[in-house]
């Protein structure tokens, strides 16, 4: 068997890996994991009984993180499938049938019958393909050492593959960040089939970047570079936890569900606070080991992937979209049965406060009470007869500024809509009941239009989702 300290010589070879064929290279975990090498001399060897074979002690090895052992024998894949199906083994089983893997690891042997074998030996490998441990025996009924094992793989590891497992960890995180970031702007322009893909991306992307932040965190030697591995790992953590939640935010904002979505994006902004205590993970191809100590945000740092109060993106609805279209559903289906079609629209200009211009009145109809100045009612009238003469019959209503939503085909009608113009209509004899506003007397449909922008229906409106909380 080779010793301790000396390269492990690479090989590829037929295997059995999850119940599948394929080929198997050592080189594959090389880097990555350490690498636990266990030969034995056969499926079914005299090691094995009813219950119970030589490798279900190594096998339990396989629920450690960044460990992979792989079993060696001469046997084909076939019999490497009846052996792992009878004792249910999880583990990768090589099939050495020429022997050449053997030979480079000093393994082979003929007994004293003729009959070429393999001794039970493990090698346990490093992330650099260095052999840090290696054991053997002849006797084929002796078992690994296991306390041993255990040993010889909490003492491979050191700052040298802590931080290639950083190195890993962090090429993930790049990955998730550039993900997280373009669902963001997908999120507040209401793309939520987009953003909700590329914040899955984001969740997976955090997810293995945080778990190879941890192996450099148990890997590492010098404590001076344990909080950057550390702080790095809570980060990526809290970045997947957030895009979990928006995950399902985006979801149900795609499903018009958007009293659900806005709860959804509020249980994100955890995670996400906790996130915006944390710089960025130095990039290890700069100076390393960095400069900085740890992670934590100084209060002077700006830099990060999340928005801050310059970088506002709108996310949250203003209104429940469900509550919404059914208002809208409602209110502007019965008064529309009270418009006559043929009588002309009053033209009235929405303003950015929700009355309308010219005389301002407020919900019960009476002139509102400010210092603006008014258009009296006789040049108020002109103005109107002037426009009424020059309008063509049918032409849509010109001034009016329609207000745009980006989740439903119209805009949600407020609950007063129809209450500031004051319109009623008799549904038995479909005659307008006349109505007066100060002194000045119009039809139902005009009152009706004048309520419709008098109150402008409630738009669709986002706000920034970290808005309430503490930036960066």
């Amino acid at each position: 068997m080779l010793s301790a300290g000396g390269r492990a010589p690479t090989f590829e070879l037929p295997a059995l890996v999850d119940g599948e064929r394929r080929r198997v290279a050592l080189s594959e975990y090389l880097g990555e994991d350490v690498v636990i090498l266990a030969f034995y001399p056969a499926d079914f060897n005299p090691a094995c009984d009813d219950t119970s074979c030589d490798l279900d002690e190594l096998d339990l090895f396989t629920m450690q993180k960044d460990v992979t052992i792989l079993g060696i024998s001469p046997d084909s894949v076939y019999s490497h499938r009846a052996f792992a199906e009878r004792y249910d083994l999880k583990i990768p089983l090589l099939a050495d049938t020429a022997g050449e893997v053997a030979e480079r690891y000093d393994v082979a042997f003929v007994d004293d019958i003729g009959q070429r074998l393999l001794e039970r030996a493990v090698a346990v490998v490093d992330h650099d393909g260095v052999v840090q441990y290696a054991w053997s025996t002849g006797d084929v009924t002796e078992l690994p050492r296991v306390e041993e094992l255990k040993d010889a793989i909490a003492d491979t590891g050191g700052d040298d593959t802590a931080f290639a497992r950083y190195r890993v960890g962090y090429a993930h995180y790049t990955e998730g960040r550039r993900a997280f970031t373009a669902a963001m702007g997908e999120f507040g322009d209401s793309e939520w089939m987009l953003a909700q893909s590329d914040f899955q991306r984001a969740r997976e992307a955090f997810d293995d970047a945080a778990d190879r932040f941890d192996t450099a965190v148990r890997f590492v030697d010098d404590p001076a570079l344990e909080p950057i591995y550390d702080g790095s790992k809570a980060k990526a953590t809290a970045l997947w936890q957030a895009a979990d939640w928006l995950v399902e935010s985006a979801s149900a904002y795609a499903s018009g569900s958007g009293a659900e979505g806005q709860t959804l994006r509020d249980d994100a902004e955890g995670p996400l606070e906790t996130a915006r205590t944390y710089a960025e993970p130095p990039d290890p191809d700069e100076r390393w080991p960095p400069e900085r100590t740890d992670v934590v945000r100084g209060d002077h740092e700006t830099s990060s992937i999340l928005p801050d109060e310059s970088e506002q993106i709108d996310t949250a609805l203003g209104v429940d979209i469900d509550d919404a279209v059914a208002s809208d559903g409602d209110e502007t289906g019965a008064s529309s049965e009270s418009a006559d079609p043929s009588s002309e629209p009053e033209p009235v200009t929405a303003e950015a406060d929700g009355t309308a211009s010219g005389d301002a009145v407020d919900g019960d109809g009476r002139e509102s009470e400010d210092d603006d100045p008014k258009i009296g009612d006789e040049e108020l009238a002109e103005i109107q007869a002037e426009l009424t003469a020059n309008a063509p019959d049918e032409s849509p209503r010109e001034g009016v500024t329609e207000a745009p939503t980006a989740m439903v085909d119209a805009p949600p009608a407020r609950d007063d809509a129809t209450d500031g113009g004051n319109a009623s209509s008799d549904s038995e004899t479909g005659t307008d009941t006349e109505k007066t506003r100060d002194g000045e007397s119009g039809s139902a449909e005009d009152d009706e239009s004048a309520g419709e922008n008098g109150d402008a229906p409630a738009e669709l409106e986002l706000t920034d989702p970290t808005e309430g909380s503490d930036d960066e």
